[in-house]
Parts: structure tokens; sequence; C-alpha cells
């Protein structure tokens, strides 16, 4: 997956099972470095940085309902490589919660990608 969205193609969709948008990011490091690929942790970390825009959280309700219960942007530190979440929609006791205004690169890729 990781390889997948680092080939200069805009737009892909993966699932990854974890509890948070950290969670999903850190796991599929970890997924990438069980899968013996040649590459120390940071460079790895830079990859996940580099390739992933957005991370939509999902979670089943118990009457089988899912739900969007966060939505975090991917924020890369070009100089060392690492990546931090800022949170744009959480979901919290039932409870919309939204971080607007978008961040202007963001805002710029998705206008691009719509047009």
């Amino acid at each position: 997956m990781l390889s997948a969205l680092t080939t200069g193609h805009d737009g892909s969709l993966s699932t990854v099972h974890a509890g948070s948008p950290q969670e999903a990011l850190r796991r599929i490091e970890t997924l990438a470095l069980m899968a013996g690929v040649a590459l120390p942790h940071a460079a790895v970390r830079a990859l996940v940085a580099g390739a992933i825009d957005l991370v939509v959280q999902q979670r089943r309700e118990r009457d089988g309902r899912r739900r969007i219960t966060a939505v975090a942007h991917v924020v890369c530190d070009s100089g060392s490589g690492e990546w931090a979440l800022r949170e744009l929609f959480s979901l919290r006791d039932g409870r919309p919660r939204w971080r607007l205004p978008l961040p202007a690169e963001l805002l710029g890729r998705l206008r691009e990608d719509v047009t």
C-alpha cells in the first residue's frame, strides 16, 4: 500500500484497522517495517508523511451503523520528514466538532482534485 501511494499518482484509498488517526499512521509504519523493506524507521516515517494527506476514521455503532468519528490532516515537516496530525473533525459524545478553516495547502489540493 505504501509503495503504491508513493508512485506519484494522485488519489488513493486504503483501509487500516486502528483506534485513532494517530494509531493508523503508526500501524502503517509498523506494517511496512514488518514487510521487510530495507529502510530505516525514519525513512518509512518520511514515506508515510509524504504519501498520506487525510485520515478518515469510522466506527461501527452498536446498532450496526457506521459513523465518521474523526478526520485528520497529515502535516509533514519537510526538514525532518516527521508527521503530525491536525484534527479537522471529531465526533465526541455524539456531538460533531469542526476545526475550520482548512489549511490553505489542503484546500488547494482538494480543489485540484474536484476540477
